[in-house]
């Protein structure tokens, strides 16, 4: 089906629904600064509008979190909702609310993937990014759940200069418990986020390089995802396993945001700045499929591309890697220092200009 006005097909894939900005916690890599709602947070009923555009446009996946995701009173009303559609459901939390009748009410709804925020191999790691000693209880729940087997899992650790140290140990916490563990960077489109803890080239690379070298050492058995700001097309073959393929980034393309108070970007990790719209001015079912939405992704190309991206042999497939990413790196969506191949290229030409 063409959803797009202008003759080029641009399927809804993928939801990212933030059901409230409200949060047990203050981390200070948050991405989307939660702590407090947002002004003029969405009503359930608006949500269910939300939900019900979604469906019309096909979309086949809805992640909901928030903030923390069970503070919004409504989330299992609306997961439900979603269920009820036909798209499949999955819910990131800091797991620190949940309980045995939470456990219940999320085994009723055939979740794709529950994922539970844990940044440090133990308490002391956990705590200097989440600010309160919850590793001993985000661990025996991920065990739990594991051992039950009635619900996918995913550890999320997110990689700040908070817990680049936390590396080596998170390698060796699960090494051999058989737990998805998914990993990503903290990215600067939050406000509050202070942009001497985003990583450095340097840390970046470090950190692709040796999950990489995990994921390959494990083979069959690997149980690493790597999000979008991973990788992209490294030239060492023991890092190809970082993106099995990089489509380029969908944000706007395939893929959309919409904030607790309605606001619609692209990508949740990206700031106020790639705001396209609010639902209750343009609803999702007339905004995703005009022509003038999402304008700078859906038309981005390689020309645009400007520093290293634009000289990168790989310019017109990768289009300078996760939009977040390169807007974390360079203040900019057409250019990304954050990229294992250019820091490999700059890497090998220092090494012939010495010699």
């Amino acid at each position: 089906m063409n959803h797009s006005g202008d003759g080029v097909e641009r399927p809804l894939r993928y939801a990212v629904l933030e059901l409230t900005n409200r949060c047990n916690l203050r981390c200070a890599h948050c991405g989307s600064g939660s702590g407090r709602a947002r002004e003029h947070e969405l009503s359930a009923e608006q949500w269910q509008r939300v939900i019900t555009d979604l469906a019309v446009l096909g979309c086949q996946e809805v992640t909901m979190l928030g903030g923390e995701v069970f503070l919004n009173p409504d989330w299992l009303t609306l997961a439900r909702r979603v269920r009820d559609a036909g798209i499949r459901l999955s819910i990131i939390t800091n797991g620190l609310l949940i309980n045995e009748s939470r456990l219940v009410e999320l085994h009723s709804l055939d979740l794709e993937i529950l994922g539970l925020s844990l940044d440090g191999a133990g308490p002391a790691g956990y705590q200097a990014v989440r600010g309160v000693d919850g590793f001993g209880q985000l661990w025996d729940l991920l065990r739990r759940i594991r051992d039950e087997g009635q619900l996918e899992i995913n550890a999320i650790t997110t990689f700040s200069r908070l817990n680049v140290a936390e590396l080596e140990p998170l390698i060796e916490l699960f090494d051999g418990e058989q737990i998805n563990w998914q990993v990503q960077f903290a990215s600067t489109g939050s406000p509050r986020f202070d942009r001497r803890l985003f990583v450095s080239p340097d840390e970046y690379g470090q950190i692709c390089r040796r999950i990489g070298e995990v994921m390959l050492a494990a083979g069959l058995d690997n149980r690493i995802s790597t999000m979008d700001d991973f990788g992209y097309f490294p030239i060492d073959p023991r890092h190809r396993l970082l993106h099995f393929h990089w489509p380029g980034c969908q944000a706007g393309i395939s893929v959309v945001g919409i904030r607790a108070n309605g606001d619609v970007l692209g990508c949740l990790s990206l700031g106020d700045a790639f705001v396209e719209a609010n639902v209750r001015d343009r609803p999702l079912g007339e905004l995703w499929p005009a022509t003038d939405a999402f304008d700078r992704f859906r038309h981005k190309t390689a020309a645009q591309l400007q520093g290293g991206c634009q000289r990168c042999p790989m310019a017109e497939r990768c289009l300078a890697g996760c939009a977040a990413m390169a807007v974390s790196s360079t203040g900019s969506i057409y250019d990304n220092r954050h990229c294992l191949r250019r820091l490999e290229t700059d890497g090998l030409l220092a090494q012939l200009a010495e010699g």
